[in-house]
């Protein structure tokens, strides 16, 4: 029986999450979690490079100086300039060259889904399919054609010959393929029942024309363009596919799937056959580049051409225009397609408003986005569920969870009946805010009304929960998936190596991917980024060296955050020694399809010695250098996320000379990162003046990312030595508050520090209870220190943090005892530390010094990094 995600379901599995599990029910989870996805949904394809999407003539017409350039370089500014037409030829404007890190891993809501939700989709038939009439008998058929299994060939033949004396012509075979493009979800019975109808409309290159475009419309709109193609080409051959319309289909089809260079190659064909696109044509072309992620210039260059064409753009014209807009983020230019619409007389529709909308919502402009929601009504395009989903999304997307909700209030006081879509981001609100009762609110709601859960909507669900660390729900959400016959994503399996990785559960993680190789899907930079994660973590530096390789090999890019996470897994990846117990064979092994199936590091194989250890360090260092080279070549710019990386790195190596060799990639790219870190390192006081400079750039960044560089720029200086350094920069970041609520007069929160600037705060905060001692202060029964307690490990209480705390507070001699229900909290009585502050021995214990270390001369990096030939 199929499993159904109810409330009951989730209240009872809620109830059964716990911080740590025994070993049967972590065993039981592992073993659920890792569950087998069967996809039914076909390859998913990615976006290619932008000089692969654009025509030659393209190049010319929207960049004269790019026409010599074999890469389209992206638009830094806007296109339309002052308030002139965006068709109006402008003069040609230089992009920036900086480039800067763009959302990779957040998988931002498109208008794809505003498109489907707002209007009906044309299969591209345009002119052919206007006036048809279709027969009752046409209606009857597509319902016994869908009992009929999609592969039995014979069965679907039979089926649709017993209407043959009932069907009315071409139009009730045309009509029946419709009818299955909108009802049915196997593209291989509408294929078949083509092929079967083509001896049923007569031998007329025109009957048949007609039905070989409907065949192409349906499948398009099924999401299999690839068999649209191969019903186009049988057209072709067959000497009754070579029209406009078909062409039409067939890009309109591709333009569905996303698939830009594709649609642009149909037009181009088109063309070459001495055909004249219509209006439709370009159209389709138009909504393909927006929905491929062409470049903006390039999509207008089509635009430009339907009005040298002689063609006049409708209102799905600029519709398709703004929404491309949309995707690309260019407000500015959506806000001048917008404004065009009435200058031209076109009119605006209510698609028009939410495309426009959610290009706003994009750019985070709540307030412009509720002003033009007014505009609609006063202009009587009366908002609807898509527009209210938009703006929830829009604001969920800032984390402003209670406005969102609010909108949900408003829809149900207007009686607008949430949609999938909505549901789906109001699911991702509660599991972003863990309000799990109303998760299975939400699940039960939906399926009274009878809305079933997608891929999004499982997507949002395991995400959430395996941030939360819900283990035992994830693997729930997976056997549900499976049950309901929801094909997962690309973005599916991604989550989950993720999830898997993040729990050291690399095994698992190992198997999804295992699973994903065989699903046909066609993978992207975040899946080929999760299990690069994975590998480097787990030690397997040479295999995760090999997949970056091989995911260039498939055309598909590496951008930043691919490198930054290779390298910050270089610097974190564990290497186990001889005295290391249970490490069994070094590997990732994960059971896949009945067998074991191992991967393995040659380079570590066999030896686990101090000295296979130190040349093991060697290597990766060599390996970080290798990865600069690669990403100099690919032209990826680090950002600060790298630099964190290295540092991390730096803080691994051997010797201060490895770091040395490390730090002067740094300068490659940033020499003012490279000044702060090498001068702090070497104790150049004049650093200082350069460092806060950075520090006041940080302060302008993100939490997460502001607090790795002060961990990591920490760890480095403690680890060399530099101990007063560490405590410097701890102090700075404590005063601008780079960790959140962790210094307290009478307790320290270290869980968001790195072990480096956890034991320079330490010292720090201890001094500081002594000044508030000798200063005859009161103080609390306890003082406690909170370190976390490896949550995440696969045994409880022992994180690495943790243990470096509990050797610290030992090595001092601080009266700190581990609570006994919290083994991740050291607590002491106050009167306890008073006696132990006061005596005059702990000052001298507390006050850091500068430990000496053997600095490399700069001069002996030279030669190394000659024989790297970076």
């Amino acid at each position: 029986m199929a499993t159904h995600f109810t409330p009951s379901q989730a209240h009872a599995a809620s109830h059964h999450a716990a911080h740590h599990h025994s070993a049967a029910a972590a065993a039981a989870v592992t073993a659920t979690a890792t569950a087998r996805l069967h996809p039914s949904a076909p390859p998913a394809s990615a976006s290619a490079a932008a000089a692969a999407l654009c025509p030659p003539h393209l190049l010319a017409a929207a960049s004269p100086a790019a026409s010599s350039s074999a890469a389209c370089q992206p638009a830094h500014r806007p296109i339309f300039v002052g308030h002139g037409a965006p068709w109006a030829q402008q003069p040609q404007r230089t992009a920036a060259a900086a480039a800067a890190l763009g959302p990779e891993f957040r998988r931002a809501r498109t208008t794809k889904t505003i498109s489907k939700r707002t209007r009906g989709g044309g299969g591209g038939g345009g002119a052919q399919d206007r006036g048809r009439v279709s027969s009752a008998a046409a209606g009857r058929c597509v319902e016994k054609l869908l009992r009929v299994a999609p592969e039995d060939r014979r069965g679907l033949g039979s089926a649709l010959s017993s209407f043959r004396g009932e069907l009315l012509g071409p139009e009730d075979y045309c009509q029946i393929l419709r009818g299955l493009g909108d009802r049915d979800k196997s593209a291989l019975r509408a294929f078949e029942v083509f092929y079967a109808a083509l001896p049923l409309v007569g031998g007329g290159a025109v009957d048949k024309g007609k039905l070989l475009t409907a065949a192409i419309g349906a499948l398009g709109k099924m999401g299999r363009p690839d068999l649209a193609r191969r019903a186009f080409d049988t057209g072709i051959a067959g000497s009754y596919g070579n029209t406009v319309f078909a062409h039409s289909a067939l890009i309109s089809a591709y333009a569905r799937s996303g698939l830009a260079t594709e649609a642009m190659g149909v037009l181009e064909s088109m063309k070459g056959a001495g055909l004249r696109p219509t209006t439709v044509s370009y159209n389709a072309v138009i909504d393909a580049c927006g929905k491929g992620g062409v470049d903006l210039r390039f999509t207008l260059g089509y635009f430009r051409q339907m009005l040298q064409d002689g063609l006049c753009p409708d209102r799905k014209t600029f519709n398709s225009l703004l929404a491309a807009c949309s995707r690309a983020g260019h407000l500015e230019d959506a806000r001048t397609v917008f404004d065009e619409m009435i200058h031209l007389g076109s009119g605006r529709d209510i698609y028009t408003y939410n495309t426009f909308v959610d290009a706003i919502c994009k750019c985070g402009n709540m307030g412009l986005a509720l002003q033009v929601v007014l505009d609609m009504e006063a202009n009587n395009a009366k908002p609807n569920v898509v527009t209210y989903s938009t703006l929830m999304d829009g604001f969920s997307k800032l984390e402003k969870y209670d406005e969102a909700l609010k909108l949900r209030e408003k829809m149900k006081s207007l009686r607008i009946q949430l949609d999938r879509v909505c549901y789906n981001t109001l699911l991702a609100i509660y599991v972003k805010t863990g309000k799990y009762d109303e998760i299975a609110t939400v699940c039960e709601e939906m399926e009274k009304l009878g809305i079933e859960k997608d891929t999004v909507t499982y997507n949002s669900l395991i995400n959430g929960y395996g941030k939360q660390g819900r283990l035992d729900m994830v693997a729930f959400l997976v056997q549900d998936m499976r049950a309901q016959g929801v094909a997962p994503s690309v973005l599916t399996y991604s989550t989950l190596i993720d999830i898997y990785s993040k729990a050291g559960m690399h095994g698992d993680a190992f198997n999804v991917y295992l699973d994903f190789k065989e699903s046909g899907l066609k993978a992207d930079v975040v899946l080929f980024s999760s299990f690069i994660d994975t590998l480097a973590k787990n030690g397997l530096v040479e295999c995760a060296l090999s997949l970056l390789d091989e995911m260039m090999k498939m055309g598909i890019k590496p951008n930043v955050v691919t490198y930054n996470t290779i390298i910050d897994a270089f610097g974190k990846s564990k290497i186990f020694t001889e005295e290391d117990s249970d490490i069994g064979d070094m590997g990732i092994v994960g059971v896949y399809g009945g067998q074991v199936v191992r991967v393995t590091n040659p380079v570590i194989r066999g030896g686990r010695s101090a000295t296979d250890v130190r040349m093991r360090r060697s290597q990766e260092l060599f390996f970080i250098l290798e990865l600069f080279q690669k990403m100099v070549q690919q032209g990826v710019r680090p950002n600060v996320v790298t630099f964190s990386a290295i540092l991390n790195a730096c803080s691994r190596c051997n010797s201060f000379e490895d770091a040395a060799l490390l730090l002067e990639q740094l300068r490659l790219f940033d020499n003012s990162v490279y000044g702060v870190a090498y001068g702090l390192l070497m104790g150049h006081r004049e650093a200082w003046s350069q460092a806060r400079s950075l520090f006041n750039q940080l302060g302008r960044m993100d939490s997460p990312t502001s607090s790795a560089f002060y961990n990591a720029l920490t760890d480095v200086l403690w680890h060399f030595g530099q101990r007063q350094g560490a405590q410097q920069v701890v102090l700075e970041g404590v005063n601008r508050r780079v960790w959140e609520n962790t210094w307290g007069d009478f307790c320290l929160d270290l869980h968001l520090m790195s072990c480096g600037a956890a034991q320079a705060m330490v010292h720090a905060w201890l001094l500081n209870v002594r000044s508030i001692v000798f200063e005859g202060r009161a103080m609390p029964e306890f003082l406690s220190i909170l370190t976390g307690w490896g949550k995440h490990s696969k045994v409880a209480g022992s994180s690495t943090l943790r243990r470096v705390i509990e050797a610290l507070l030992l090595s001092i001699g601080a009266p700190f005892q581990a609570e006994r229900f919290n083994i991740g909290r050291f607590v002491s009585p106050s009167a306890l530390v008073s006696a132990w502050l006061r005596e005059s021995g702990t000052i001298n214990i507390l006050l850091l010094r500068n430990e000496r270390t053997q600095h490399a001369n700069a001069s002996n990096l030279v030669p190394r990094l000659q024989a790297l030939q970076l």
